[in-house]
């Protein structure tokens, strides 16, 4: 926070020296108007988002096979090809992200977060590689997809509209950061968002260290502080940009306070471990969990 109180004054007063005749909401609008996005590019994310959206059909359409099959409790039937979904690909891009940067030279932004901004000491845009561009694409067709299903795929929770602002929010955030090319500021934060997202599937503990730890350790400092001082001195959606991190990691915090109550219900009552963001099961079947639970039991009485 005081390396903020430093940096951002600084920003104001040099980005008011560029642009002087800047003024909100116009100059920001005229901005928006400005970007550009070819149609190769378009056609290529359309393709990508068609693909996840395969994708998703199949895997959770082989789980609903497997669950049936092994004839799991009906209360479970929905909630497990979700999550089965969500690990796959979250676990596939989490592990791509990983590779990139621990294990490709070029890239060392984890470990030294400022060294996202070397390549722009001469004040050129530097070019993005391929990695990266694979890492937007195939998240930016990940997030359109996600918009849809969080209105009409997925199980319908308490914070599913935080879930669709998220969703929004991480996709404007993708575009406007492709344009003002902070593009390695954007591969860091997804690799640590996937981290916690195929955490969460399994253990619903794995935010802790990557979102509310190392997001603003390295990740705000690389781009609220770093930014300032060491990127381009120019860029306009800058402000918004750092707005959205904010809001992210505001997001973080709230997403760990459901895993905070479920761990202290289980610690002072015994209770199985329960995502409880959910509605009660009665707004998705129907019916309520006593009811569920009771024709699971029946169910299990009859096969034996």
């Amino acid at each position: 926070l005081h390396l903020v109180s430093i940096s951002i004054p600084y920003w104001i007063e040099r980005f008011l020296r560029i642009r002087p005749n800047y003024a909100l909401p116009t100059s920001f609008i005229q901005d928006l108007i400005n970007v550009r996005l070819s149609w190769t590019s378009i056609l290529i994310l359309a393709a990508l988002t068609l693909i996840v959206h395969f994708l998703r059909s199949i895997v959770t359409r082989s789980a609903q096979v497997w669950v049936a099959r092994n004839h799991i409790f009906p209360r479970y039937t929905e909630k497990m090809p979700e999550s089965v979904w969500k690990l796959s690909y979250y676990g596939f891009s989490w592990l791509f992200s990983l590779f990139v940067h621990i294990f490709i030279p070029n890239f060392n932004s984890f470990n030294d977060p400022l060294s996202i901004w070397t390549d722009w000491s001469e004040g050129v845009s530097p070019p993005i590689h391929p990695t990266i561009l694979f890492i937007y694409g195939s998240q930016a067709a990940f997030y359109i997809h996600s918009i849809y299903a969080t209105l009409y795929l997925d199980i319908w929770r308490k914070d599913s509209w935080l879930m669709f602002v998220h969703h929004f929010i991480a996709l404007s955030m993708l575009l406007l950061s492709y344009v003002d090319n902070f593009t390695l500021c954007g591969a860091l934060l997804l690799f640590l968002q996937d981290s916690s997202d195929a955490l969460l599937e399994m253990a619903k503990i794995g935010m802790i260290l990557c979102r509310l730890y190392w997001y603003p350790c390295k990740l705000l400092y690389a781009t609220i502080y770093g930014a300032v001082y060491l990127g381009p001195q120019d860029a306009p959606f800058f402000p918004v940009l750092g707005i959205m991190l904010i809001l992210i990691y505001a997001m973080n915090i709230y997403w760990f306070n459901f895993i905070a109550r479920m761990l202290w219900r289980v610690a002072t009552t015994g209770e199985e471990p329960e995502d409880n963001r959910e509605w009660d099961t009665s707004a998705v079947t129907g019916l309520s969990k006593r009811s569920l639970d009771a024709m699971a039991e029946n169910k299990e009485r009859k096969r034996q």
